[in-house]
């Protein structure tokens, strides 16, 4: 061969690993888009930025440390709200990134958050992780771009179980180096009301993942000290860490008070003898917690020289006290205005921006009545006016070039303000209490007055005059689905969703939330939506708004339009039974098909929505109708996991051996993969008939062999010799 062939060949090898590379990136962007997961950066800049010099030395050159990094094990660091956690796990998590980018280690970390429901179940936290460790690997990425594919390519989404299948997999991957897993805040994952909660999911996945007993995995945990993180990681881990109570925490926050005090621009004026007094007492009373620390500095460093002692006297000795001080501070032209911003920020469902919160503020709350949007009570430095009510318990984040967010200080204010303890205090105090559920009503109120004040005028440069208009439009039904919220707001949700007003139109607009990415004006100016105010109020579940709509406009009970297709199949789809029933009860038809030819029973039966299944059931609708000639209502629910669906359609005579228009049943597609084996196992208990050949004469076991499903091929060997026997 020549040098100009030897050249010629070079050239088209490279040429073929640029094309490889490309294709990688963009199916791994594909799969990210697909999963959405939430970024954890943005909470580990917020650590960062708390981070004094210095802190947190003490356990990162540690014995502690040392060893957990060496060894695979369970890292559990606990201790009181406010003690710094969060910012030890920044620490840690700047550390093994530096070995990550030596190529040492492979690191994933996410930080529950109370705040933001992306941030708080498995779902959010499996996904996070995926795609993390994916960008770090090829073989992870290829391990995951498998789940891709067997979910049809994004078009279906995957369960959890298939999500941790996936992690299973690639931390199983032989000879890989270290591998570290850092989640903070667990407790900030909720605990109920579902079953599991979202808590108990995580913990789960915890405790598989330790007992995985792989000697390359690390797993590092922070959380408070509560009764049920507690049953499940002590024991499992091998080092904990009950940060209040270690000397090196307790170090950090005396140097972190000595730097406030001969520092800071107020308290370096005091004399040396009030600067030592101040350090020794308020490091005594911090107790290993930061926070209580820094509201107490907060506090001293407004005192003229002849008030500090006094004011040091006064102050109370635990953190309650030292909050129920803060609110007596507020002045009292503030209080109400604080009141409404502590109720907004504490059920946001994402992180108010600064603009946002300010027009909450300028909304006339009266009783009873939808509060009127006054433009003249806008802030001219809205930053400088939500500050103004109460820094010590509001924060304003800038990051990555995003608006500012706003949210409190510590996830402990929101304890403390909606404490029964709080109702018993003085009145001064007592009034800054509030349930969960009067913020929700605050928020929807809020949501719906900015909706209804937008005019038919209005278009994609009028709507920025509202800028409370998007998060309205977005999030306004998660306030309403609070307990009794929606009672409180009915009559203006009914002025919101009536079809003979503008106001519909405009909120779809704003933000369509029938898509799954939702759509944000596609138009320069409203447009009539393609499904009606029914279809919405029933996939919203706007119960009481349901049956006013059915009844006032029975022709729309039926009406087509919108992703789903009609009112009932949207109702199906999301698993309200309730409305499903109602709707049914009307005049509903459950053998109308949406769009892509989905019925009722098959979206209720994919999404795994029991009690909406059996309701649609009992009114005789069809379980062996086929999606495309080729998906049944069972086959669906199998495919997702849903065992107990796929019982309740079978004994409502769903056909086991059924026949699809290819001449498939549902064991021929469940050996093809993306069903799980105890799905299979559940169809071979019912009946499925092994022998069975589809079009091309093959059984279920020849396509298992095909696509390489070695675990299938060996449960169907085995039945089938259990059968012979």
């Amino acid at each position: 061969m020549n040098n100009r062939s030897r050249v010629s060949v070079i050239v088209q090898r490279l040429a073929s690993d640029i094309i490889d590379k490309s294709k990688r990136d963009q199916l791994l962007k594909d799969v990210r888009n697909w999963l959405s997961p939430s970024d954890p950066s943005q909470s580990h800049n917020i650590a960062r930025k708390a981070h004094h010099i210095g802190t947190s030395t003490w356990f990162i050159e540690g014995h502690t440390f040392a060893e957990w990094k060496n060894t695979g094990s369970l890292l559990w660091i606990h201790g009181k709200p406010g003690s710094g956690k969060s910012v030890l796990c920044s620490m840690i998590i700047q550390e093994i990134t530096r070995m990550r980018e030596t190529g040492l280690a492979s690191m994933a970390y996410f930080y529950f958050d109370r705040k933001n429901t992306e941030k708080q179940d498995a779902c959010g936290l499996i996904s996070s992780l995926l795609v993390q460790l994916s960008e770090q690997s090829e073989f992870y990425s290829d391990i995951l771009s498998r789940l891709y594919s067997t979910h049809a390519a994004g078009s279906r989404q995957a369960g959890n179980d298939a999500l941790l299948e996936c992690l299973k997999n690639m931390l199983s991957v032989p000879g890989q180096g270290p591998i570290y897993i850092i989640l903070d805040g667990l407790d900030e994952s909720p605990k109920g009301p579902s079953t599991p909660s979202p808590r108990e999911s995580v913990l789960e996945i915890i405790e598989l993942l330790t007992k995985l007993d792989h000697s390359h995995l690390h797993i590092c945990v922070s959380s408070c000290l509560e009764a049920d993180i507690r049953s499940v990681l002590r024991p499992l881990t091998s080092q904990t860490v009950c940060l209040h109570e270690e000397n090196g925490q307790i170090d950090d926050i005396n140097n972190y008070i000595n730097f406030f005090i001969n520092s800071d621009v107020n308290t370096r004026q005091w004399k040396d003898d009030d600067k030592e007094f101040v350090i020794k007492k308020v490091s005594e009373e911090a107790d290993g917690m930061f926070r209580w620390a820094f509201c107490r500095l907060d506090q001293l460093r407004r005192c003229l020289p002849r008030g500090i002692r006094g004011t040091l006297d006064e102050f109370p000795e635990t953190m309650e006290y030292g909050y129920e001080r803060i609110l007596l501070d507020i002045d009292e032209k503030k209080w109400e205005a604080a009141h409404l911003l502590f109720r907004c920020i504490a059920v946001a469902t994402r992180p108010l921006r600064v603009s946002e919160l300010a027009d909450f503020l300028a909304l006339d709350y009266k009783l009873n009545e939808l509060p009127v949007l006054e433009a003249g009570w806008r802030p001219k430095d809205p930053e400088y006016a939500v500050l103004a009510t109460c820094s010590s318990f509001i924060s304003i984040e800038d990051a990555n070039e995003s608006p500012p967010v706003v949210h409190f200080s510590h996830f402990s204010v929101k304890k403390y303000l909606t404490s029964n303890n709080l109702d018993r205090a003085d009145r001064r105090v007592s009034r800054y209490s509030f349930s969960i559920e009067d913020a929700h009503t605050t928020v929807a109120h809020g949501c719906l007055s900015t909706l209804l004040h937008v005019d038919e005028k209005v278009n994609r440069s009028s709507i920025t005059n509202f800028p409370l208009a998007a998060y309205a439009a977005q999030y306004l039904v998660t306030h309403t689905s609070f307990l009794n919220v929606q009672r409180c707001v009915r009559d203006s949700l009914k002025r919101l969703l009536d079809p003979h007003k503008p106001h519909f139109a405009i909120w779809v607009w704003i933000y369509d939330v029938d898509e799954y990415s939702g759509q944000s004006m596609t138009s320069e100016t409203p447009s009539q939506p393609r499904a009606g105010p029914l279809y919405y109020a029933s996939q919203f579940r706007l119960n009481e708004i349901v049956i006013w709509l059915s009844s006032t406009y029975p022709s729309s009970i039926n009406g087509l339009g919108g992703y789903y297709g009609t009112p009932l199949i949207a109702a199906c789809a999301k698993g309200h039974a309730d409305i499903a029933t109602n709707l049914l009860y009307r005049g509903g038809s459950h053998r109308t098909e949406g769009p892509d030819g989905r019925t009722a029973l098959y979206s209720a039966s994919e999404n795994g929505h029991l009690n909406t299944v059996e309701s649609l059931l009992e009114r005789h609708a069809d379980p062996n109708t086929l999606f495309m000639g080729q998906y049944s209502p069972l086959g669906q629910a199998l495919r997702n996991g849903h065992l107990e669906v796929a019982r309740s359609l079978i004994q409502h005579k769903a056909q086991v051996n059924q026949w699809n228009s290819l001449g498939e049943t549902v064991l021929h597609q469940a050996s093809n993969g993306g069903y799980d084996l105890e799905s299979i196992r559940f169809l071979l208990r019912c009946g499925a008939n092994t022998g069975c050949k589809d079009r091309q004469g093959r059984t279920a076991l020849d396509i298992a062999r095909e696509s390489g499903q070695e675990e299938i091929v060996q449960l169907l060997l085995g039945h089938d010799a259990n059968t012979m026997h």
